[in-house]
């Protein structure tokens, strides 16, 4: 975990953020979205820069268990919750990134959907959550597609099918 704490820490400083003590997860991404919010699409290619970064720095740790809700509670003794909402944030902050232009296309509509229907994402990383401590046969899998489902629903509901993945 020294590892993967240190990339995580560079990617939060990065941000202004204090690794030794994070903010809520609704803060941190009101400081995400203060980018976009500030600098428009560019602000897309700014924190996509932050994300490859702490990709690179991962590399093979970015996909393992270190980046998963208990991980990121041990290292920075977050509530259950928090850990699910930071570590579910960094695949869907990957698929943004490489997608882009998709994302500048839509950044108004994604900004407010992040900031103004919280509760509604959170709905679909505490289904997430309850799912994969229920799973019984060893299929970890099964329920990121359901939260993936549930995610795609939000964001079509309030943006249009053309977001729809």
């Amino acid at each position: 975990l020294q590892q993967t704490k240190a990339c995580l820490d560079s990617y939060f400083a990065g941000y202004g953020l204090n690794p030794a003590k994070l903010p809520s997860y609704t803060d941190y991404i009101h400081t995400i979205v203060s980018i976009t919010t500030h600098y428009g699409p560019s602000g897309v290619d700014i924190f996509c820069s932050y994300e490859v970064s702490v990709e690179n720095c991962l590399g093979n740790l970015f996909n393992s268990p270190c980046m998963a809700a208990a991980s990121f509670q041990e290292m920075y003794n977050m509530t259950t919750e928090e850990s699910w909402e930071y570590s579910t944030d960094f695949p869907v902050r990957t698929y943004m990134c490489n997608n882009k232009q998709f994302m500048k296309d839509n950044l108004a509509c994604f900004d407010d959907v992040i900031v103004s229907h919280l509760d509604e994402r959170k709905k679909c990383s505490s289904a997430v959550e309850t799912a994969l401590k229920n799973v019984k046969d060893g299929d970890y899998c099964s329920p990121w597609g359901d939260f993936v489902k549930c995610n795609d629903d939000v964001y079509t509901k309030h943006c249009g099918q053309q977001v729809k993945g």
